[in-house]
């Protein structure tokens, strides 16, 4: 009986992971022909368009060591687009989060950087060796202080910088709360002046003049200004760290990440809006659930007041804030042109990532009824979108299971031909078609062995998946999931990487 119970797991196992990778082929090869296609046709503005305001802000949150390269990037962009300003936000919740870390280290037995993922690695060599210099080996809570705030804050980063080389179009505001980062957007949201665009990006985005022409033109086309646009935008593997197979794990977990992209995110996005446009309610329910990301995001000033700003009850401000945008058929669109965004640079990056993301999946049923009572959108509605945020959040920690399942299945002599056939078929489908795919999206001389190498290294990064999210129902189920007597999961980051 064990074994006809192992034998159905596998056959489940096989059968889903084909089916789901089949239908992302499909989306994936679509994806390509829209991009090619927009491409050799690229959006114009309209013949004496004005172009809109648009208020890009960043919120920031222990950047220290990358607002000074980000600041310089805008600085060269804002010329070129006479109705952009930028507003760097910084949070006192960095002040707070320095506090619990320093009670934190104090209790600590050892001061490893999986431990704190939110200290540098001088700031940890500082704190070991303060330390040793400690009587009985011990580290008081006002010594750890001490040498944490050796690093500036980034608000005060921010400050001298802006001091000593300073632009009328650049501003930088300090959220006084320890909300996150939807908080510190509203914050900033709420000091700029009425009309035009809010433009959200990371600290590590660097859209191109060119790519932000294409924004531009979208926003003034002949069919009116469009209420939300959204800039998608494919990962790219920093220098990674480590050797060997953690240096495979980082460049498959980027070349992942893409692939999403562009078989997930970017259909998700085109499907519901084109049944925003149709306005027929049985399209609206179709139409899914959208789901915007928060770098690249343009969303019209009246638009966010509409919906209440940015979800703030969320670990992330972007997924949630899909629901009302839903619920009240707003239109997202798509830009016809990726941008390149650097990738977490270590395995335990990787990890804290998925783990800080997927909190959002967890906060959907608060978001569900706090829409409920607000009367947003109706019963069955919301019903479907439960189901919808259900089925992508089972997916995603379903992932690695059913990957590493299916690939025991495929090399077990005794699972059977017809079994076997069917995992190798959901193999092939998980990582030999997209990495084929899209190899001209990350090299520009791909040879058969580089191709060879993508697909073994998508493989393992399936097979890592899954971790952040069951990490974060861990979080969850031990009440750390909004805690903020804990420092947020965001790692520090090397220079370059993506948070």
């Amino acid at each position: 009986m064990a074994a006809d119970a192992l034998r159905a797991v596998a056959w489940t196992c096989a059968v889903s992971l084909t089916a789901r990778h089949t239908v992302g082929a499909w989306q994936l090869a679509r994806t390509h022909t829209w991009l090619r296609d927009a491409g050799s046709h690229p959006f114009e503005p309209s013949a004496g368009a004005r172009w809109p305001e648009v208020h890009v802000i960043v919120p920031v949150l222990r950047e220290q060591a990358h607002v000074g390269t980000a600041l310089a990037w805008w600085k060269t962009i804002l010329p070129a687009f006479p109705g952009m300003s930028l507003t760097m936000v910084s949070t006192a919740r960095e002040e707070h989060e320095r506090d619990l870390i320093a009670r934190a280290v104090s209790r600590s037995s050892r001061l490893r950087a999986a431990e704190f993922p939110q200290l540098s690695v001088e700031e940890l060599a500082a704190l070991r060796a303060a330390r040793r210099a400690s009587t009985g080996g011990n580290l008081p809570v006002e010594i750890a202080a001490t040498v944490l705030a050796r690093t500036p804050l980034t608000r005060e980063v921010i400050g001298q910088l802006l001091t000593d080389a300073p632009h009328k179009r650049v501003r930088h505001v300090t959220y006084p709360g320890l909300g996150r980062k939807a908080a510190q957007v509203n914050y900033a949201a709420r000091g700029l002046p009425p009309g035009g665009y809010l433009a959200v990006y990371d600290i590590d985005s660097r859209p191109t003049v060119e790519d932000l022409t294409v924004v531009y033109a979208l926003l003034s086309s002949r069919r009116g200004r469009p209420s939300v646009v959204q800039q998608h935008a494919l990962h790219a593997a920093p220098q990674a760290a480590g050797r060997g197979f953690a240096r495979g794990l980082v460049r498959g977990s980027a070349t992942l990440q893409s692939v999403w992209t562009l078989r997930r995110e970017i259909p998700y996005a085109r499907r519901y809006h084109a049944g925003t446009l149709s306005r027929r309610p049985a399209a609206l329910l179709r139409a899914g659930l959208a789901q915007p990301v928060g770098h690249g995001l343009f969303v019209r000033g009246d638009i966010l007041a509409e919906i209440g700003g940015l979800c703030e009850s969320s670990v992330l401000d972007d997924v949630p804030t899909g629901v009302p945008l839903t619920l009240r058929g707003i239109p997202t669109a798509s830009v016809p042109r990726t941008t390149t965004v650097p990738s977490p640079a270590c395995v335990t990056e990787i990890i804290s990532q998925g783990r800080r993301w997927f909190g959002s999946y967890l906060d959907y049923p608060t978001i569900l009824r706090a829409a409920a009572r607000t009367g947003d959108g109706t019963r069955r509605h919301r019903y479907l979108l439960a189901g919808i945020a259900t089925y992508r959040a089972a997916a995603w920690l379903g992932a690695g299971p059913v990957t590493g399942v299916a690939l025991v299945t495929a090399a077990a002599p005794r699972s059977g031909r017809a079994l076997q056939a069917t995992a190798g078929a959901g193999l092939v489908l998980t990582a030999v078609v997209p990495a084929v795919l899209t190899a001209e999206t990350r090299s520009e001389h791909t040879s058969a062995g580089t191709v060879g190498r993508d697909c073994v290294e998508l493989l393992a990064a399936y097979l890592l998946r899954s971790v952040g999210p069951w990490l974060a129902v861990a979080d969850a189920l031990l009440g750390r999931q909004h805690a903020t007597t804990t420092p947020a999961p965001k790692a520090h980051r090397d220079k370059g990487t993506r948070s």
